[in-house]
């Protein structure tokens, strides 16, 4: 909190643009993240959300722009950049491997080596440690799942949606950012998902959502920024908005500056 009693901001984002060409996905695009918030970004099908978190997070070449954390400016020209910035990204493929375990899957190239001889010359890994670390976060976060050593493909889309959540605390140092959470899921794993996003605050993470569900941004985030046709439309309180206004900040319907 700042003196005034206002979230400090944690991240900013400035004049973020990412041209192919003539073509402008995004352009002079800035955004801040607040201390302790979830914050939508919704759009139209085509209008750069996903662009704009993937230029924020390296995960594509930005044209320009600046990334601050902080107050003090971060070069972020790769996902590695952003986890060692405190940045965990959990995209709709949720990057689950279906083959390996729930343990092998959260710990994917963070792996703990056992201390022992084994460890120490063969690189032997210490799956005690890891699975008792995983299940403590499960129970920390209410994520029911039992049988932690089934392949990650036997499990439902909520489930895998839930291990991919828990990555970002497990390792998200303070920011998470999440592309469409609840894409394909039903309406009981729906809110299961966005229960578990509304829980990453409690855990001392702010939070960045894309979404398409308007009745998840109006009862689970802070604030929204509206993008459209590339560029940053409006950023509004979510409690000085209805699901009407936000369709018609969407689709260009509202004048921005009279909303």
């Amino acid at each position: 909190m700042t003196s005034a009693g206002i979230p400090k901001i944690i991240l900013e984002a400035k004049g973020i643009s990412k041209h192919y060409g003539g073509v402008k996905a995004i352009d002079d695009v800035s955004i801040d993240l607040r201390e302790g918030e979830v914050l939508a970004i919704v759009g139209d099908n085509g209008a750069g959300k996903s662009t704009l978190v993937k230029a924020i997070t390296g995960a594509l070449a930005k044209t320009s722009g600046t990334i601050f954390l902080d107050g003090k400016e971060v070069r972020i020209d790769s996902p590695t950049d952003a986890k060692a910035a405190g940045m965990e990204t959990v995209y709709q493929d949720l990057a689950l491997v279906n083959e390996l375990s729930i343990t092998k899957n959260v710990f994917l190239g963070r792996e703990i080596v056992r201390k022992d001889i084994l460890g120490r010359i063969f690189g032997a890994l210490d799956f005690k440690t890891m699975d008792a670390e995983i299940r403590t976060l499960f129970e920390k976060l209410d994520i029911r799942i039992a049988d932690i050593y089934r392949d990650a493909q036997s499990f439902s889309g909520g489930q895998r949606q839930a291990v991919a959540l828990s990555k970002t605390v497990m390792f998200g140092k303070r920011i998470a950012i999440l592309d469409e959470p609840t894409a394909a899921l039903g309406v009981r794993e729906s809110k299961m998902a966005m229960d578990l996003v509304r829980s990453l605050k409690d855990h001392g993470l702010s939070v960045i959502m894309i979404t398409h569900n308007m009745q998840h941004v109006l009862n689970y985030c802070d604030r929204v920024a509206v993008l459209r046709l590339g560029q940053l439309s409006a950023v509004r309180d979510v409690k000085d908005v209805d699901g009407d206004t936000l369709v018609g900040l969407i689709t260009g319907t509202i004048d921005t500056k009279a909303a």
